[in-house]
């Protein structure tokens, strides 16, 4: 990665190459110069003697920028090397280091340390990462022995190192079967091999989940194992099969739909799907108040107040069906609801449960944490608890027993959660119907 891109991490080694480029100083050499503080600086022509030359403004400026670029270099090359945490390796190709050493070394006599610093002239003198970097081991070489080592690598002698050897040639089959092998070894090398780790299915467990999700993967499990019990097919009936999924899919495509943020949603095109449908009822159930006596009009009047606090649209509202409503104001529930000591609605939770009890085939000791969103719970008068799920499935009279089947799995959760969280037993279990008005208990 470049510098730039490596401030504020950190690496145990760190390479810094190309360190013998030369600062890129080409704009210091354009007709004009510019300084945000300091102006314009441009050369002097002129035209009799058809000569021209730098004006003072602009040797001054010239001389500013390259101060300011040394400093932006020195600033970029001090990243640089305090990346490492352990070791650093710095790398410069350089032409006649010898000669170019004792340049150095001259000059640096020349210049005397004071404050501990590098005369910033001589400084400016070199325009090269290396060459700053030697400056201070030329200076500092008595105090840098347990700190770094430099070493000078000829090219000549690299390349030869690098040429083609003559290549050996072996009967490797011959040698392998000339090998004597140590059984202990053997042994050893299929254990590393076929290793398997003890905790491979805590690597597939999911860690937190919903209680809607694993409503679905019940649901799917059972599914598929009914796919499994029932796979006696004929040819004409898988034939038969596949024109029929390909319909399926046909109407599947059709009715694809991408769902239009809210901020953009007209009220008037906005579709009210059924599962929408479901989420306006549970809403409006939850700003019921429970000690009052609801009549139509009652309930019209509240929809009518929330749609003008923008928590409905206008559609959403003409889509709640207020006789729903009112029957479920006139069940047993909200008799209870009337007299109860406490009545909690809304209310999440977070439960750890086994992943056994979720997912069958998962043999881990692991947990899951399990959210979710309890519709009612309450405490009657004669202190009995009482847990409550509203349901706006779609379903027939008679057929309630499916309704508990679904959604089993999902009062028993709660159930958990809540016995756990009060440290007491779950008395009532009820699903409350929606579409029939009546209620189920489990």
């Amino acid at each position: 990665m470049s510098i730039h891109k490596s401030k504020g991490l950190e690496f145990p080694v760190v390479f810094l190459s190309n360190t013998g480029k030369q600062f890129n100083l080409t704009d210091l050499n354009q007709s004009i110069l510019l300084h945000q503080d300091m102006g314009i600086g441009v050369k002097y022509i002129d035209y009799d003697k058809q000569i021209q030359y730098n004006t003072l403004t602009k040797v001054a400026l010239k001389n500013k920028i390259l101060t300011e670029t040394l400093s932006e270099e020195m600033r970029i090359l001090y990243v640089a090397l305090t990346r490492a945490k352990e070791k650093i390796y710095i790398t410069a190709t350089v032409k006649d280091y010898e000669k170019k050493q004792e340049e150095m070394r001259k000059q640096i006599s020349k210049y005397e340390i004071k404050n501990g610093k590098i005369n910033p002239i001589l400084v400016k003198k070199y325009k090269k990462y290396i060459d700053w970097i030697l400056l201070v081991l030329e200076y500092e070489n008595k105090n840098l022995d347990n700190t770094c080592t430099l070493q000078i690598l000829d090219k000549n002698k690299l390349i030869d190192s690098f040429e083609e050897k003559e290549k050996e040639e072996k009967d490797l089959i011959k040698e392998l079967n000339e090998t004597k092998v140590d059984a202990e070894e053997v042994e050893k090398i299929k254990e590393k091999l076929e290793f398997k780790y003890k905790y491979e299915n805590s690597t597939k467990t999911i860690t937190k989940t919903s209680v809607s999700n694993i409503k679905k993967l019940k649901q799917e499990s059972r599914t598929n194992q009914a796919k499994q019990e029932s796979q006696t097919i004929t040819t004409n009936n898988k034939a038969n099969n596949i024109e029929d999924n390909d319909k399926e899919g046909k109407e599947e495509n059709n009715g694809l739909e991408f769902l239009k943020p809210e901020f953009l949603k007209d009220s008037k095109e906005e579709k009210i799907t059924p599962a929408k449908k479901g989420t306006l009822i549970h809403r409006t159930i939850q700003q019921l108040d429970e000690k009052k006596e609801y009549t139509y009009e009652d309930i019209k009047n509240m929809i009518e107040e929330m749609k003008s606090k923008n928590i409905f649209t206008e559609k959403e509202a003409e889509s709640i069906d207020i006789d729903k409503i009112l029957q479920y104001t006139k069940s047993e529930i909200w008799k209870e609801l009337k007299e109860a000591k406490k009545v909690y609605k809304e209310k999440p939770f977070y439960i750890n449960i086994p992943a056994k009890e979720i997912d069958i085939d998962n043999n881990s000791d692991d947990n899951i944490l399990v959210q979710g969103i309890i519709d009612l719970y309450y405490i009657t008068k004669d202190d009995k608890l009482v847990l409550v799920d509203y349901k706006t499935d779609y379903i027939k009279k008679g057929e309630e027993q499916k309704l508990i089947e679904r959604y089993k799995v999902q009062m028993e959760l709660y159930e958990k959660a809540l016995t756990k969280a009060l440290n007491r037993k779950v008395d009532k279990k009820i699903i409350y119907s929606v579409t029939l008005g009546s209620t189920s208990e489990l």
